[in-house]
């Protein structure tokens, strides 16, 4: 393992099931792109019960937080795991929320610029991204934070009708 690969290994902070395979670094392109491989030592995502590897999906990639103004992707074939009990599913990953393009960091980092600057036209710039991902972001953001909520104890919710359309 190169001194890079192991840089990265432990910026990543990835567990013992991941390791970084490769490191392309591309100064013209201002990138840098993480080769991630799976170990092994499968548990069902949904159940918990130890299982074998039943598949790689096709290689994927998450946008990272930027490595001193170089763009940084994570790529990786995510397997999937053949549980006795619950068929197949793949496997949760430590980095990036379900069906999600971005890593939770980068993720976390956007929320903080789109706070930062009241809305999301204006966070458009500082992120590199365009007004529908960063709004989607912003969308996954609000559903991860509702969703520990729980509403069943509410029994009535007041609206003022002088002032619902003021905003």
């Amino acid at each position: 393992m190169s001194d890079l690969t192991k840089h990265y290994q432990t910026l990543l902070e990835l567990d013992e099931s991941w390791t970084v395979r490769q490191v392309d670094f591309s100064l013209q392109g201002k990138k840098v792109e993480i080769c991630l491989e799976h170990l092994g030592g499968q548990t069902c995502p949904q159940c918990g019960a130890s299982c074998s590897q039943a598949d790689l999906a096709p290689e994927r990639q998450w946008r990272q937080l930027d490595t001193m103004q170089f763009q940084t992707v994570l790529r990786a074939r995510v397997p999937r795991d053949e549980c006795s009990v619950c068929d197949v599913k793949t496997i949760t990953l430590p980095w990036a929320g379900e069906h999600s393009r971005f890593t939770m960091l980068f993720e976390a980092f956007a929320i903080e610029v789109l706070k930062a600057c009241a809305n999301v036209k204006r966070a458009v710039a500082p992120l590199g991204l365009d007004w529908q991902t960063t709004h989607g972001i912003q969308e996954r953001a609000v559903e991860r934070g509702l969703e520990p909520r729980q509403f069943d104890e509410v029994r009535r919710v007041g609206i003022d009708e002088k002032s619902f359309r003021a905003g």
